[in-house]
């Protein structure tokens, strides 16, 4: 194996960590990887007990910790979504409730921006931000409340 396969991976935004002897990729950026990323997982897949190895000691490998274990690494935002989620967590809680979208109304603000403030701390992996609804959410909240 290439000795900087998995900082390779990890430079273009991937998490590589073991669920049980399996090696799993989760990508970290918003949106899709590149397509030059291809020929990297096919040289993963050869090595894969060299990989399990070396994972078994260093827990995960991550874009930006790379010998931390997973539950340690702060989240990393990309630089464009971190300006919208630290505008965010400064905002103070509306009062009153308010409509989102004209479809969508806000019953229980403090309850709402809870639920964002929990999303945002779990970081990139999030289902809603992997879906992008969260922060579709922010920017339509930076449009209200700004």
């Amino acid at each position: 194996m290439r000795t900087t396969l998995l900082s390779d991976l990890a430079t273009v935004g991937y998490e590589i960590f073991l669920e049980g002897d399996h090696v799993k990729l989760r990508y970290q950026k918003p949106d899709n990887p590149p397509d030059t990323v291809r020929p990297l997982i096919d040289e993963l897949r050869k090595c894969k007990s060299e990989v399990v190895n070396i994972l078994k000691t260093s827990n995960a490998i991550t874009p930006t910790e790379k010998t931390q274990p997973r539950a340690i690494v702060k989240a990393i935002w990309p630089s464009e979504v971190q300006v919208l989620m630290d505008w965010f967590m400064k905002l103070e809680t509306p009062t009153e409730p308010f409509y989102l979208e004209p479809h969508r109304r806000v019953i229980d603000p403090e309850k709402f921006f809870v639920s964002l403030q929990n999303e945002i701390a779990i970081g990139p992996s999030c289902p809603r931000n992997r879906t992008g609804a969260l922060l579709c959410d922010l920017k339509i909240l930076k449009k209200f409340l700004h």
